[in-house]
Protein backbone atom coordinates (compact mmCIF):
# COMPACT_ATOMS: atom_id res chain seq x y z
CA UNK A 1 0.00 0.00 0.00
CA UNK A 2 1.47 3.40 -0.97
CA UNK A 3 2.31 5.64 2.04
CA UNK A 4 0.15 9.07 2.05
CA UNK A 5 2.84 10.89 3.97
CA UNK A 6 5.44 10.52 0.99
CA UNK A 7 5.06 12.67 -1.12
CA UNK A 8 5.14 11.53 -5.23
CA UNK A 9 8.08 10.79 -6.97
CA UNK A 10 10.00 13.92 -8.37
CA UNK A 11 11.19 13.58 -11.80
CA UNK A 12 15.09 12.77 -10.78
CA UNK A 13 16.43 15.15 -13.90
CA UNK A 14 14.09 18.06 -11.60
CA UNK A 15 17.13 17.52 -8.75
CA UNK A 16 18.85 20.79 -7.99
CA UNK A 17 22.67 20.77 -8.68
CA UNK A 18 25.32 23.13 -7.18
CA UNK A 19 26.21 26.07 -9.36
CA UNK A 20 28.13 26.35 -11.23
CA UNK A 21 27.04 22.78 -12.05
CA UNK A 22 29.97 20.08 -12.07
CA UNK A 23 30.55 18.19 -15.25
CA UNK A 24 28.36 15.46 -15.80
CA UNK A 25 31.62 12.59 -16.43
CA UNK A 26 31.21 9.20 -15.47
CA UNK A 27 32.47 8.26 -12.13
CA UNK A 28 35.59 9.07 -10.89
CA UNK A 29 37.17 5.49 -10.52
CA UNK A 30 40.50 5.20 -8.73
CA UNK A 31 42.86 2.36 -9.86
CA UNK A 32 40.59 -0.91 -9.02
CA UNK A 33 42.26 -3.35 -6.47
CA UNK A 34 43.35 -6.40 -7.40
CA UNK A 35 40.77 -8.72 -8.17
CA UNK A 36 42.51 -11.64 -5.53
CA UNK A 37 41.18 -11.49 -2.00
CA UNK A 38 43.93 -10.28 0.05
CA UNK A 39 45.18 -12.50 3.27
CA UNK A 40 45.90 -10.04 6.57
CA UNK A 41 48.32 -10.36 9.11
CA UNK A 42 46.91 -6.82 11.34
CA UNK A 43 44.05 -5.73 12.29
CA UNK A 44 44.73 -2.37 11.11
CA UNK A 45 44.69 -4.21 7.47
CA UNK A 46 40.83 -4.21 7.94
CA UNK A 47 39.58 -1.79 10.40
CA UNK A 48 40.19 2.28 10.70
CA UNK A 49 42.12 3.56 13.93
CA UNK A 50 38.44 4.37 15.54
CA UNK A 51 37.44 0.67 15.51
CA UNK A 52 40.86 -0.76 16.53
CA UNK A 53 40.32 -0.71 20.20
CA UNK A 54 36.40 -2.37 19.85
CA UNK A 55 37.79 -5.15 17.02
CA UNK A 56 41.06 -5.90 18.96
CA UNK A 57 38.90 -6.73 22.28
CA UNK A 58 36.20 -8.66 19.76
CA UNK A 59 38.89 -10.70 17.93
CA UNK A 60 40.85 -11.36 21.53
CA UNK A 61 37.69 -12.19 22.87
CA UNK A 62 36.99 -14.86 19.35
CA UNK A 63 40.43 -16.17 19.75
CA UNK A 64 39.83 -17.16 23.11
CA UNK A 65 36.30 -18.73 22.83
CA UNK A 66 37.68 -20.79 19.76
CA UNK A 67 40.77 -22.21 21.75
CA UNK A 68 38.05 -22.56 24.85
CA UNK A 69 35.62 -24.89 22.11
CA UNK A 70 38.20 -26.30 20.41
CA UNK A 71 41.10 -27.00 22.28
CA UNK A 72 43.12 -26.02 19.52
CA UNK A 73 43.67 -22.55 17.83
CA UNK A 74 41.95 -21.47 14.59
CA UNK A 75 44.12 -21.80 11.38
CA UNK A 76 42.18 -18.87 9.59
CA UNK A 77 39.25 -16.31 9.88
CA UNK A 78 36.79 -15.60 6.69
CA UNK A 79 35.93 -12.19 6.96
CA UNK A 80 33.08 -10.27 4.87
CA UNK A 81 31.25 -6.95 5.90
CA UNK A 82 27.57 -6.37 5.22
CA UNK A 83 26.93 -3.32 3.13
CA UNK A 84 24.54 -0.41 2.66
CA UNK A 85 22.99 0.97 -0.62
CA UNK A 86 23.67 4.53 -1.23
CA UNK A 87 21.55 5.13 -3.71
CA UNK A 88 20.03 2.66 -6.46
CA UNK A 89 17.50 0.43 -5.12
CA UNK A 90 15.91 -2.85 -6.73
CA UNK A 91 17.78 -1.86 -9.97
CA UNK A 92 20.79 -4.90 -9.80
CA UNK A 93 18.76 -7.54 -11.32
CA UNK A 94 17.63 -5.16 -13.77
CA UNK A 95 20.98 -4.68 -14.57
CA UNK A 96 21.29 -1.87 -14.14
CA UNK A 97 24.64 0.18 -12.05
CA UNK A 98 24.11 0.67 -8.27
CA UNK A 99 26.33 2.80 -5.80
CA UNK A 100 26.69 0.67 -2.33
CA UNK A 101 29.78 0.48 0.30
CA UNK A 102 30.73 -1.97 2.83
CA UNK A 103 30.18 -1.56 6.52
CA UNK A 104 32.42 -1.54 9.64
CA UNK A 105 30.08 -4.54 10.90
CA UNK A 106 30.77 -7.74 9.59
CA UNK A 107 30.75 -11.73 9.61
CA UNK A 108 33.77 -13.84 10.80
CA UNK A 109 34.07 -17.40 10.03
CA UNK A 110 37.01 -18.64 12.21
CA UNK A 111 38.16 -21.97 10.99
CA UNK A 112 40.56 -24.84 12.24
CA UNK A 113 41.32 -27.12 9.19
CA UNK A 114 42.57 -30.47 10.99
CA UNK A 115 45.01 -32.52 8.94
CA UNK A 116 44.19 -36.32 8.29
CA UNK A 117 46.76 -37.85 11.05
CA UNK A 118 45.51 -35.60 13.96
CA UNK A 119 43.59 -38.19 16.06
CA UNK A 120 40.51 -35.82 16.32
CA UNK A 121 39.88 -36.01 12.51
CA UNK A 122 36.51 -37.64 12.25
CA UNK A 123 35.11 -36.31 9.01
CA UNK A 124 32.92 -33.94 10.84
CA UNK A 125 32.07 -30.08 9.96
CA UNK A 126 31.03 -28.54 13.53
CA UNK A 127 29.53 -25.18 13.19
CA UNK A 128 29.31 -22.84 16.08
CA UNK A 129 28.08 -19.25 17.14
CA UNK A 130 29.18 -17.60 19.64
CA UNK A 131 25.59 -16.27 20.22
CA UNK A 132 24.94 -19.91 21.50
CA UNK A 133 21.90 -19.43 22.55
CA UNK A 134 20.26 -17.83 19.59
CA UNK A 135 22.13 -19.90 16.60
CA UNK A 136 22.66 -23.44 18.38
CA UNK A 137 25.79 -26.07 17.46
CA UNK A 138 25.15 -27.66 14.08
CA UNK A 139 26.93 -31.01 13.08
CA UNK A 140 27.74 -31.88 9.60
CA UNK A 141 29.68 -35.37 7.35
CA UNK A 142 31.88 -34.02 5.25
CA UNK A 143 30.89 -37.48 3.18
CA UNK A 144 27.23 -35.92 3.09
CA UNK A 145 28.89 -33.63 0.74
CA UNK A 146 30.62 -35.73 -2.11
CA UNK A 147 28.22 -34.66 -4.48
CA UNK A 148 28.52 -30.78 -4.76
CA UNK A 149 25.28 -30.46 -5.86
CA UNK A 150 23.52 -31.93 -2.78
CA UNK A 151 20.01 -30.40 -1.53
CA UNK A 152 19.85 -27.78 0.96
CA UNK A 153 16.33 -27.94 2.50
CA UNK A 154 14.65 -24.49 2.42
CA UNK A 155 10.88 -25.65 3.07
CA UNK A 156 10.39 -24.35 6.57
CA UNK A 157 8.81 -21.26 7.03
CA UNK A 158 11.87 -20.27 9.72
CA UNK A 159 15.29 -21.23 7.68
CA UNK A 160 17.92 -22.40 10.29
CA UNK A 161 20.83 -19.84 10.03
CA UNK A 162 22.92 -22.75 9.26
CA UNK A 163 21.60 -22.86 5.53
CA UNK A 164 23.09 -19.95 4.37
CA UNK A 165 26.90 -21.62 5.51
CA UNK A 166 25.35 -24.61 3.30
CA UNK A 167 24.53 -22.35 0.65
CA UNK A 168 27.97 -20.90 0.77
CA UNK A 169 29.86 -24.43 1.48
CA UNK A 170 27.71 -25.47 -2.24
CA UNK A 171 28.75 -23.06 -3.87
CA UNK A 172 32.00 -23.56 -3.35
CA UNK A 173 32.71 -27.13 -3.74
CA UNK A 174 30.05 -26.73 -6.77
CA UNK A 175 31.87 -23.95 -8.80
CA UNK A 176 35.08 -25.71 -7.88
CA UNK A 177 33.95 -28.60 -9.67
CA UNK A 178 32.62 -26.44 -12.66
CA UNK A 179 35.75 -24.44 -12.88
CA UNK A 180 38.14 -27.47 -12.93
CA UNK A 181 39.92 -25.97 -10.15
CA UNK A 182 42.28 -28.01 -8.18
CA UNK A 183 40.82 -28.48 -4.60
CA UNK A 184 41.68 -30.93 -1.97
CA UNK A 185 38.64 -33.42 -0.09
CA UNK A 186 36.71 -31.32 1.92
CA UNK A 187 38.67 -31.83 5.21
CA UNK A 188 37.86 -32.14 8.99
CA UNK A 189 36.97 -28.47 10.42
CA UNK A 190 35.92 -26.84 13.71
CA UNK A 191 33.93 -23.35 13.02
CA UNK A 192 33.17 -20.30 14.71
CA UNK A 193 30.82 -17.59 13.58
CA UNK A 194 30.45 -14.09 14.97
CA UNK A 195 28.56 -11.77 13.65
CA UNK A 196 28.27 -8.03 14.27
CA UNK A 197 25.13 -7.14 11.28
CA UNK A 198 21.70 -6.71 12.70
CA UNK A 199 20.04 -9.49 11.23
CA UNK A 200 16.82 -8.70 9.15
CA UNK A 201 18.02 -5.45 9.07
CA UNK A 202 18.07 -4.97 5.34
CA UNK A 203 22.27 -4.75 5.93
CA UNK A 204 22.87 -7.76 4.55
CA UNK A 205 23.88 -10.24 7.06
CA UNK A 206 22.82 -13.06 5.04
CA UNK A 207 25.02 -12.38 1.94
CA UNK A 208 28.09 -11.60 4.30
CA UNK A 209 27.86 -15.35 5.80
CA UNK A 210 27.39 -17.09 3.01
CA UNK A 211 29.92 -15.09 1.19
CA UNK A 212 32.26 -15.87 4.31
CA UNK A 213 31.20 -19.38 4.64
CA UNK A 214 31.89 -20.13 0.80
CA UNK A 215 35.63 -17.85 1.12
CA UNK A 216 36.41 -20.47 4.42
CA UNK A 217 35.66 -23.96 2.60
CA UNK A 218 37.61 -22.50 -0.51
CA UNK A 219 40.32 -21.83 1.84
CA UNK A 220 40.30 -25.13 3.44
CA UNK A 221 40.34 -26.97 0.01
CA UNK A 222 42.90 -25.11 -2.46
CA UNK A 223 45.97 -23.28 -2.25
CA UNK A 224 45.31 -20.97 -5.18
CA UNK A 225 44.17 -17.51 -5.03
CA UNK A 226 40.99 -16.72 -4.65
CA UNK A 227 39.57 -13.93 -7.15
CA UNK A 228 37.12 -11.40 -5.75
CA UNK A 229 35.08 -11.53 -9.05
CA UNK A 230 34.71 -15.31 -8.65
CA UNK A 231 33.49 -15.20 -5.14
CA UNK A 232 31.68 -12.84 -6.03
CA UNK A 233 29.76 -14.55 -8.68
CA UNK A 234 29.57 -18.00 -6.66
CA UNK A 235 28.14 -15.93 -3.82
CA UNK A 236 25.02 -14.94 -6.28
CA UNK A 237 24.55 -18.25 -7.17
CA UNK A 238 24.92 -19.81 -3.62
CA UNK A 239 22.23 -17.60 -2.68
CA UNK A 240 20.17 -18.57 -5.37
CA UNK A 241 19.61 -22.37 -3.90
CA UNK A 242 17.76 -20.82 -1.18
CA UNK A 243 14.83 -19.47 -3.41
CA UNK A 244 16.55 -16.11 -4.29
CA UNK A 245 16.87 -14.39 -7.47
CA UNK A 246 19.95 -12.36 -6.24
CA UNK A 247 21.29 -9.41 -8.54
CA UNK A 248 24.70 -8.83 -7.15
CA UNK A 249 24.92 -6.01 -5.64
CA UNK A 250 25.10 -7.29 -1.85
CA UNK A 251 27.70 -9.86 -2.94
CA UNK A 252 29.81 -7.41 -4.67
CA UNK A 253 29.95 -4.48 -2.44
CA UNK A 254 30.78 -6.72 0.90
CA UNK A 255 33.81 -8.42 -1.48
CA UNK A 256 34.91 -5.28 -2.86
CA UNK A 257 34.71 -3.05 -0.06
CA UNK A 258 37.56 -0.03 -0.33
CA UNK A 259 37.98 1.96 2.82
CA UNK A 260 36.11 5.50 2.41
CA UNK A 261 35.08 4.79 -0.79
CA UNK A 262 31.64 4.19 -2.30
CA UNK A 263 31.57 1.38 -5.30
CA UNK A 264 30.02 2.34 -8.44
CA UNK A 265 28.94 -1.57 -9.19
CA UNK A 266 28.05 -2.63 -12.77
CA UNK A 267 26.81 -6.06 -14.14
CA UNK A 268 27.65 -5.73 -17.86
CA UNK A 269 29.27 -7.17 -19.20
CA UNK A 270 30.44 -8.71 -16.25
CA UNK A 271 29.90 -7.72 -12.40
CA UNK A 272 32.41 -4.71 -11.55
CA UNK A 273 33.08 -2.72 -8.71
CA UNK A 274 34.93 0.60 -9.30
CA UNK A 275 35.88 2.32 -6.01
CA UNK A 276 34.44 6.47 -5.84
CA UNK A 277 35.56 8.61 -3.02
CA UNK A 278 33.17 10.08 -0.61
CA UNK A 279 33.44 13.42 -0.52
CA UNK A 280 35.92 15.55 1.43
CA UNK A 281 34.32 18.52 2.50
CA UNK A 282 33.80 20.82 5.73
CA UNK A 283 32.14 20.08 7.76
CA UNK A 284 32.74 16.67 6.47
CA UNK A 285 30.44 14.42 5.26
CA UNK A 286 28.89 11.47 7.20
CA UNK A 287 25.98 8.95 7.19
CA UNK A 288 24.00 8.11 10.06
CA UNK A 289 22.16 4.28 10.01
CA UNK A 290 19.08 4.01 12.02
CA UNK A 291 16.94 0.48 12.22
CA UNK A 292 13.41 0.79 12.33
CA UNK A 293 13.41 -2.65 14.42
CA UNK A 294 11.06 -3.69 11.59
CA UNK A 295 11.82 -6.83 10.57
CA UNK A 296 13.50 -6.05 6.67
CA UNK A 297 12.33 -8.99 4.21
CA UNK A 298 14.36 -11.44 4.41
CA UNK A 299 14.37 -12.50 0.73
CA UNK A 300 15.03 -16.64 1.20
CA UNK A 301 11.57 -16.79 3.18
CA UNK A 302 9.38 -13.73 1.79
CA UNK A 303 10.71 -13.73 -1.28
CA UNK A 304 7.60 -15.56 -2.94
CA UNK A 305 5.58 -12.66 -1.80
CA UNK A 306 7.96 -9.43 -2.32
CA UNK A 307 10.89 -9.51 -3.57
CA UNK A 308 10.73 -12.49 -6.27
CA UNK A 309 7.59 -10.76 -7.28
CA UNK A 310 9.37 -7.48 -7.78
CA UNK A 311 11.78 -9.48 -9.83
CA UNK A 312 9.22 -10.58 -12.11
CA UNK A 313 7.28 -7.42 -12.27
CA UNK A 314 10.75 -5.86 -14.05
CA UNK A 315 11.55 -8.85 -16.11
CA UNK A 316 7.85 -9.10 -17.64
CA UNK A 317 7.44 -5.36 -18.11
CA UNK A 318 11.50 -5.45 -20.17
CA UNK A 319 9.84 -8.33 -22.37
CA UNK A 320 6.23 -6.77 -23.11
CA UNK A 321 8.00 -3.60 -24.08
CA UNK A 322 10.34 -4.71 -26.10
CA UNK A 323 7.67 -6.97 -28.32
CA UNK A 324 5.90 -3.79 -28.32
CA UNK A 325 8.64 -1.43 -29.46
CA UNK A 326 10.38 -3.91 -31.48
CA UNK A 327 13.62 -3.62 -30.69
CA UNK A 328 14.63 -7.86 -30.98
CA UNK A 329 15.11 -10.22 -28.48
CA UNK A 330 16.66 -8.96 -25.30
CA UNK A 331 19.74 -10.57 -23.51
CA UNK A 332 18.70 -13.20 -20.88
CA UNK A 333 19.98 -12.50 -17.43
CA UNK A 334 21.25 -16.07 -16.44
CA UNK A 335 18.86 -17.98 -18.27
CA UNK A 336 15.58 -16.11 -16.54
CA UNK A 337 14.28 -13.19 -18.80
CA UNK A 338 15.55 -9.88 -20.09
CA UNK A 339 16.08 -6.41 -18.43
CA UNK A 340 15.12 -2.96 -18.44
CA UNK A 341 18.43 -1.98 -18.65
CA UNK A 342 18.23 -4.21 -21.73
CA UNK A 343 15.46 -2.70 -23.60
CA UNK A 344 16.74 0.82 -22.59
CA UNK A 345 20.19 0.48 -24.00
CA UNK A 346 18.47 -1.30 -27.15
CA UNK A 347 16.02 1.71 -27.52
CA UNK A 348 18.48 4.46 -27.22
CA UNK A 349 20.78 2.41 -30.05
CA UNK A 350 18.02 1.79 -32.12
CA UNK A 351 16.53 5.63 -31.87
CA UNK A 352 20.21 6.57 -32.22
CA UNK A 353 20.09 8.92 -29.02
CA UNK A 354 23.66 10.16 -28.52
CA UNK A 355 24.55 10.13 -24.64
CA UNK A 356 27.01 11.42 -23.10
CA UNK A 357 26.12 14.30 -21.19
CA UNK A 358 23.00 15.25 -18.78
CA UNK A 359 21.02 16.28 -21.33
CA UNK A 360 21.11 13.93 -23.63
CA UNK A 361 20.63 11.25 -20.79
CA UNK A 362 17.35 13.33 -19.43
CA UNK A 363 15.94 12.92 -22.83
CA UNK A 364 16.40 9.12 -23.21
CA UNK A 365 14.94 8.85 -19.69
CA UNK A 366 11.83 10.97 -20.17
CA UNK A 367 11.43 9.39 -23.36
CA UNK A 368 11.91 5.84 -21.43
CA UNK A 369 9.34 6.65 -18.89
CA UNK A 370 6.82 7.61 -21.70
CA UNK A 371 6.61 4.60 -23.19
CA UNK A 372 6.58 2.98 -20.01
CA UNK A 373 3.62 4.74 -19.26
CA UNK A 374 1.98 4.61 -22.90
CA UNK A 375 2.55 0.64 -22.66
CA UNK A 376 0.70 0.03 -19.09
CA UNK A 377 -2.15 2.65 -18.65
CA UNK A 378 -2.94 1.09 -15.17
CA UNK A 379 -1.17 -0.46 -12.25
CA UNK A 380 -2.21 -3.66 -11.41
CA UNK A 381 -2.44 -6.42 -14.19
CA UNK A 382 -4.13 -10.17 -13.93
CA UNK A 383 -1.59 -12.65 -15.11
CA UNK A 384 -4.06 -13.02 -17.94
CA UNK A 385 -3.69 -9.74 -19.25
CA UNK A 386 0.23 -10.02 -18.96
CA UNK A 387 0.43 -13.92 -20.70
CA UNK A 388 -2.17 -11.46 -23.63
CA UNK A 389 0.50 -8.56 -23.45
CA UNK A 390 3.04 -11.29 -24.22
CA UNK A 391 1.75 -12.87 -26.76
CA UNK A 392 1.50 -16.05 -24.41
CA UNK A 393 -0.40 -18.88 -22.87
CA UNK A 394 -0.51 -17.95 -19.19
CA UNK A 395 0.78 -21.21 -18.19
CA UNK A 396 3.49 -20.81 -20.63
CA UNK A 397 4.13 -17.43 -18.93
CA UNK A 398 3.82 -18.86 -15.39
CA UNK A 399 6.16 -21.85 -15.95
CA UNK A 400 8.48 -19.99 -17.89
CA UNK A 401 8.80 -16.55 -15.22
CA UNK A 402 7.36 -17.53 -11.89
CA UNK A 403 8.66 -21.41 -11.28
CA UNK A 404 12.37 -21.21 -10.97
CA UNK A 405 12.12 -19.10 -7.99
CA UNK A 406 8.77 -19.31 -5.68
CA UNK A 407 6.06 -16.60 -6.57
CA UNK A 408 2.95 -16.34 -4.78
CA UNK A 409 0.75 -13.26 -6.63
CA UNK A 410 -2.17 -13.01 -8.63
CA UNK A 411 -1.99 -9.50 -9.90
CA UNK A 412 1.42 -7.77 -11.13
CA UNK A 413 2.40 -3.58 -11.20
CA UNK A 414 4.53 -3.29 -14.36
CA UNK A 415 4.20 0.24 -14.41
CA UNK A 416 5.33 1.50 -11.44
CA UNK A 417 8.00 -0.76 -10.97
CA UNK A 418 9.62 0.11 -14.38
CA UNK A 419 8.80 3.84 -13.81
CA UNK A 420 10.91 3.30 -10.70
CA UNK A 421 13.95 1.18 -12.21
CA UNK A 422 14.75 3.51 -15.38
CA UNK A 423 14.44 6.79 -13.25
CA UNK A 424 16.44 5.44 -9.91
CA UNK A 425 19.34 4.12 -12.90
CA UNK A 426 19.01 8.26 -13.81
CA UNK A 427 19.59 9.54 -10.32
CA UNK A 428 22.64 6.80 -9.55
CA UNK A 429 24.61 8.29 -12.69
CA UNK A 430 24.13 11.93 -11.21
CA UNK A 431 25.12 11.02 -7.35
CA UNK A 432 28.22 8.96 -8.47
CA UNK A 433 28.69 12.25 -10.58
CA UNK A 434 28.46 14.51 -8.44
CA UNK A 435 30.70 12.92 -6.20
CA UNK A 436 33.26 12.13 -9.28
CA UNK A 437 33.24 16.08 -9.56
CA UNK A 438 33.87 17.23 -5.92
CA UNK A 439 36.68 14.80 -5.72
CA UNK A 440 38.13 15.50 -9.11
CA UNK A 441 41.05 17.37 -7.76
CA UNK A 442 41.69 15.60 -4.20
CA UNK A 443 40.89 18.47 -2.41
CA UNK A 444 38.70 19.27 1.13
CA UNK A 445 35.83 21.46 -0.37
CA UNK A 446 35.13 24.84 1.90
CA UNK A 447 32.09 25.40 3.69
CA UNK A 448 30.37 27.31 0.62
CA UNK A 449 31.37 25.08 -1.61
CA UNK A 450 30.09 21.88 -0.12
CA UNK A 451 26.99 23.17 0.61
CA UNK A 452 25.42 23.09 -2.95
CA UNK A 453 26.78 19.18 -2.88
CA UNK A 454 25.12 18.56 0.48
CA UNK A 455 21.70 19.79 -1.10
CA UNK A 456 21.56 17.60 -4.26
CA UNK A 457 22.77 14.47 -3.10
CA UNK A 458 20.24 14.98 -0.26
CA UNK A 459 17.51 15.66 -2.85
CA UNK A 460 18.38 12.70 -5.18
CA UNK A 461 18.26 10.58 -1.96
CA UNK A 462 14.63 12.06 -0.94
CA UNK A 463 14.31 11.44 -4.46
CA UNK A 464 15.16 7.81 -4.16
CA UNK A 465 13.01 7.14 -0.72
CA UNK A 466 9.50 8.92 -2.05
CA UNK A 467 10.46 6.92 -5.58
CA UNK A 468 10.66 3.47 -3.55
CA UNK A 469 7.58 4.05 -1.45
CA UNK A 470 5.28 4.84 -4.43
CA UNK A 471 6.13 3.52 -7.60
CA UNK A 472 8.26 -0.02 -5.70
CA UNK A 473 5.74 -0.14 -2.54
CA UNK A 474 9.22 -1.94 -0.32
CA UNK A 475 9.22 0.86 1.97
CA UNK A 476 7.00 0.83 5.21
CA UNK A 477 5.45 3.67 7.57
CA UNK A 478 8.10 3.38 10.08
CA UNK A 479 10.88 3.80 7.45
CA UNK A 480 8.87 6.57 5.92
CA UNK A 481 8.72 8.36 9.49
CA UNK A 482 12.72 7.61 10.19
CA UNK A 483 13.66 9.30 6.78
CA UNK A 484 11.52 12.54 7.42
CA UNK A 485 12.56 13.10 11.38
CA UNK A 486 16.00 12.63 9.74
CA UNK A 487 15.24 15.79 7.74
CA UNK A 488 14.13 17.80 10.13
CA UNK A 489 16.80 17.90 12.34
CA UNK A 490 19.16 18.57 9.59
CA UNK A 491 19.86 15.33 7.33
CA UNK A 492 20.48 16.38 3.41
CA UNK A 493 18.46 13.53 2.53
CA UNK A 494 17.77 10.62 4.07
CA UNK A 495 16.29 7.10 2.61
CA UNK A 496 15.67 3.41 3.09
CA UNK A 497 18.38 1.25 2.40
CA UNK A 498 18.48 -2.67 1.62
CA UNK A 499 15.58 -4.63 0.70
CA UNK A 500 13.09 -2.98 2.48
CA UNK A 501 9.60 -3.34 4.16
CA UNK A 502 11.51 -2.50 6.98
CA UNK A 503 15.18 -2.32 8.07
CA UNK A 504 17.46 0.57 7.95
CA UNK A 505 17.30 4.11 6.63
CA UNK A 506 20.43 5.88 5.46
CA UNK A 507 20.73 9.50 6.47
CA UNK A 508 23.10 11.89 4.62
CA UNK A 509 24.44 14.49 7.20
CA UNK A 510 27.17 17.23 8.11
CA UNK A 511 29.27 16.08 10.95
CA UNK A 512 27.90 19.45 12.69
CA UNK A 513 24.24 17.82 12.31
CA UNK A 514 25.49 14.11 13.39
CA UNK A 515 24.45 14.91 17.01
CA UNK A 516 21.45 16.54 16.32
CA UNK A 517 19.58 14.16 13.91
CA UNK A 518 20.58 10.90 16.16
CA UNK A 519 18.86 12.61 19.35
CA UNK A 520 16.00 13.44 17.34
CA UNK A 521 15.81 10.15 16.13
CA UNK A 522 16.09 8.75 19.34
CA UNK A 523 13.61 10.92 20.89
CA UNK A 524 10.68 11.34 17.98
CA UNK A 525 11.11 7.83 17.29
CA UNK A 526 12.56 4.84 19.45
CA UNK A 527 11.37 7.25 22.67
CA UNK A 528 7.82 6.77 21.25
CA UNK A 529 7.59 3.64 19.61
CA UNK A 530 10.47 0.94 21.73
CA UNK A 531 10.43 3.26 24.83
CA UNK A 532 12.33 0.04 26.63
CA UNK A 533 15.15 0.19 24.15
CA UNK A 534 18.18 0.34 27.10
CA UNK A 535 20.97 2.71 26.03
CA UNK A 536 23.27 0.05 24.74
CA UNK A 537 20.14 -0.81 22.75
CA UNK A 538 19.96 3.23 21.43
CA UNK A 539 23.47 2.60 20.55
CA UNK A 540 22.87 -0.13 17.96
CA UNK A 541 19.78 0.78 16.57
CA UNK A 542 20.95 4.33 15.65
CA UNK A 543 24.43 5.54 14.89
CA UNK A 544 27.19 6.91 12.44
CA UNK A 545 28.39 4.56 9.75
CA UNK A 546 31.34 4.80 7.07
CA UNK A 547 32.48 3.06 4.47
CA UNK A 548 34.61 -0.19 5.22
CA UNK A 549 37.27 -2.50 3.43
CA UNK A 550 35.83 -5.26 1.61
CA UNK A 551 36.12 -9.35 2.55
CA UNK A 552 39.54 -10.73 3.75
CA UNK A 553 41.07 -13.71 4.63
CA UNK A 554 42.64 -13.49 8.13
CA UNK A 555 45.75 -15.27 9.37
CA UNK A 556 45.14 -14.09 12.92
CA UNK A 557 45.71 -16.46 15.70
CA UNK A 558 46.88 -14.27 18.63
CA UNK A 559 45.82 -10.44 19.08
Amino acid sequence: MTSASIPASPSPWTTPHPSPPPTYSPPLSFPPPEDVVPTVTRLHDIYSSPDLAHQTARWSALVARFKALYDRPMTFVARSPGRVNLIGEHIDYSWFPVLPMATVHDVLVAVCVLPENDPSTDGRIILSNVSSSKYPTRVFNTQDFQDPFFEISTTKTDLDWSVYFLAGLKGALMFSKLCSTETSPLPTMRILVDGEIPPRAGLSASSALVCSSLLAILAATTTSSIEKSFLVNSSVISERVLGVNSGGMDQAASVFGVRDHALLVDFRPLVTAKPVRVLDTVPPLCFVLANSLVVAANRAETGPDKYNVRVVEAVLAAEILARKYGVGRLEIRDGFGGTLRGFYDRVCGKEDWTMGDREAEERAVREVVRRVQETFDKDRYSLDEVAEMLGQKTEDMVRKYMTRFPIRAKYLNLRDRSIHVIEESFRVKCFSSLLASSTHHLRTLSTSESRPYFDALGALMNASQASCANLFECSCPEVDELTQIARRYGAAGSRMTGTGWGGCTLSLVRADKVADVINGLKKEYYAVRYPDLSPSQLEQAVFAIRPGNGTVLAKITAV
